[in-house]
């Protein structure tokens, strides 16, 4: 057995999000087909406490075409300097002090590392912004889960994002995610 978060839209701006842990039976094996057979088996018990038809699954592995799409892979962010992926972007911007990631600097932004989570989720969320088609698809799901990601060894997902994003939606205040300012006040309070 292995546990994975869900990330779920709770259309209140204070608390964008829960996290639900969900426990299910884990598929050895590293191939895409056994990566796959993992997301089965979370959708299986998802659907039990769930309408299947609210989930998302975001990443590579996706069952959807819209969820491949929005993994942070895929998924491109363009600046002023160029396009690149919301994954190349993450690991470009890194800086650090004496072996420690301090902060992120991209693209005239600088965000520090605290609250966790607050640059990754900002540059997914601006990037998301940028396409109509994906807005048009993500805000049909509420319920969003990455079967990469491991809480114990990584901090941040593109689920807990997309969840952020629905909230921001439902309640007509993506105006936020244009000014980083007023993008890390609204994190730092909902972190």
């Amino acid at each position: 057995m292995a546990v994975r978060p869900i990330f779920i839209s709770t259309g209140d701006i204070e608390k964008p999000f829960s996290k639900e842990d969900i426990e299910f039976t884990w598929v050895k094996g590293m191939s895409y087909s056994q990566k796959c057979k993992r997301r089965d088996s979370l959708a299986s018990e998802i659907s039990k406490l769930y309408d299947i038809k609210r989930w998302l699954e975001i990443s590579t592995k996706s069952d959807k075409e819209i969820g491949v799409k929005l993994s942070a892979k895929n998924l491109v962010l363009t600046t002023s300097t160029g396009s690149n992926t919301v994954e190349y972007i993450y690991q470009k911007s890194k800086y650090f002090y004496k072996g420690d990631i301090v902060g992120f600097k991209y693209n005239n932004c600088v965000f520090e590392n605290d609250p966790t989570g607050m640059f990754y989720d900002y540059i997914y969320i601006y990037a998301i912004l940028q396409n109509k088609e994906l807005v048009r698809e993500l805000v049909q799901y509420d319920i969003f889960s990455d079967i990469e990601f491991n809480p114990k060894k990584s901090i941040n997902t593109q689920a807990r994002a997309a969840a952020i994003f629905k909230t921001l939606y439902d309640n007509h205040n993506l105006g936020i995610i244009k000014d980083q300012y007023d993008f890390k006040r609204y994190y730092k309070s909902i972190r």
